[in-house]
This record gives C-alpha cells, sequence and structure tokens, in this order.
C-alpha cells in the first residue's frame, strides 16, 4: 500500500509538473508574442514619424525660383478659413517674381489648402503692430517702451470672386518677437530689392486716379514735352519721365 501511495504521489508531482511546465511555456508565448507587437508598434512609429519628418522637410522647402521663403502663421483674413490659427500652424511665404504662394507645412496641412495672390492683384500691404505679451517681454529682454513690434503683414488684395479681402499673417520665422518684426522689415527690403514694393506703389497710384489716371498721365507727359521742347529738360531725362509715366497706366 505504502508503494502505491508513493507511485500515487510520484504520478501527481510528475502531472503538477508537467502541467506548470505548460503554464511557462504558454507565458513565454504569450510575452514573446507581446515582445513582437510591442517592437512591431514602435518600428511603424518610428517609421511614420520618419516619413512625417521627410514630408515636413520638404514642404518647408523654398519654392523653385523663390526669392525668399518666411515661416508664418494665419491670422485671418480669408472666408475659407474663419478661425484664427495661431502657433504651430505654420504657413511657408514664398516671394515669387510675380506672386506671394502661400504653401502648407506638415502641421498646417490638414486645413490648409495652398494658394497665391499674383501682385497685380494686390490693393495694399503694410505690416502692423502687435501688443507683446508679459512672456514675451522676458523672452526677448524687452521693456515697457518697446511692448508693441511689428510682426502682422497684411496684404489686401482682389480675390478672384472680386471681393476685397485682407489677410493678415503673422512672422514665424525668428526666435523672438524682436527677431519676427526685424524680419517683416527685411522682408519689405527684399520686396524693394527687387522692384515689387514700386510695382505695388505704382499700381495703388493707377487705382487712385481711378479712369481719369490716363488723360492725367496724358497731359503730364505734354507738359514734359513742352518742358524739353523749352530746354529745360533734355531730351533723355523727357524720356524717362515720360517712360515712368507710362508704366503707371
Amino acid at each position: 500500500m505504502a508503494l502505491f501511495d508513493k507511485l500515487k504521489e510520484t504520478a501527481n508531482s510528475v502531472r503538477d509538473k508537467a502541467s506548470s511546465f505548460a503554464e511557462e511555456k504558454q507565458l513565454t508565448e504569450k510575452l514573446g508574442n507581446a515582445k513582437d507587437s510591442v517592437k512591431r508598434t514602435l518600428d511603424e512609429s518610428t517609421s511614420s514619424f520618419k516619413e512625417y519628418q521627410k514630408e515636413n522637410k520638404e514642404l518647408k522647402q523654398a519654392l523653385e525660383g523663390a526669392l525668399a521663403r518666411y515661416e508664418v502663421t494665419y491670422v485671418g483674413g480669408l472666408p475659407q478659413y474663419p478661425k484664427v490659427k495661431m502657433g504651430s500652424a505654420s504657413i511657408g511665404l514664398n516671394i515669387m517674381e510675380n506672386q506671394f504662394a502661400f504653401r502648407k507645412t506638415g502641421n498646417s496641412k490638414d486645413w490648409f489648402n495652398d494658394f497665391d495672390i499674383p501682385y497685380d492683384s494686390v490693393l495694399d500691404l503694410h505690416i502692423e503692430k502687435r501688443t507683446i505679451t508679459t512672456a514675451e517681454v522676458f523672452l526677448g529682454a524687452g521693456n515697457d517702451a518697446n511692448q508693441e513690434q511689428e510682426n502682422v503683414i497684411c496684404i489686401i488684395f482682389k480675390a478672384d470672386t472680386g471681393e476685397e479681402l485682407t489677410l493678415r499673417v503673422e512672422m514665424l520665422t525668428g526666435f523672438t518677437i524682436y527677431r519676427q518684426a526685424e524680419k517683416c522689415r527685411e522682408f519689405i527690403a527684399l520686396l524693394r530689392q527687387h522692384g515689387i514694393l514700386q510695382r505695388l506703389e505704382q499700381k495703388k497710384d493707377a487705382d487712385s486716379s481711378g479712369g481719369n489716371g490716363g488723360s492725367d498721365i496724358l497731359s503730364q507727359i505734354e507738359k514734359l514735352a513742352s518742358l524739353r521742347d523749352a530746354g529745360i529738360l533734355t531730351d533723355e531725362e523727357f524720356q524717362d519721365k515720360k517712360k515712368a509715366l507710362l508704366s503707371k497706366i
């Protein structure tokens, strides 16, 4: 009887060990599967992040032929984007030969569609001031005397629909608002350097003269011709002034 009990005890022990071994094996397999799943998730996340970085880098490149590119954020003015998109939602402002080309970046591609504003449709362009927050004063080492900085670009233009719209974008290029204001001044200087600002100003003058612009210019040319004939202007001076007036028509 004792031998039978011993055999039974041994059989139970073997069964318990076999059961324990099976459970450990299942646990090991589960842990292995979980580890593989985590690894796949990490690999996929890493791959997605790398693709996002690559795409965002490409989107942040200046367009071919651009004179310069600035990072801006949308403030308002367009019917299709009624809400302010401040902060990290950046847009690329490309200065082209004949137009402002606004392009989405990685963090604005979900809501922003690329669009252009031809210089011929621009009615006015200026820089507006924005009041600086206390935190910005601290970060920029500012003081109470310069709490307003010009860093909001305003472009008034005539849309394809015939509407007169005012697009406002805030400069993001530059770490502090003071550097951003410097970039706005650089932006204006660039437009002047390439003759774009002069084109806009001439168009503005022509628009403000209304329908009499052409006759007024012809009248001025006639007066210049009289001055040339009287010997007050040289022929070269007359031709230069005449060319400048005709360019406004």
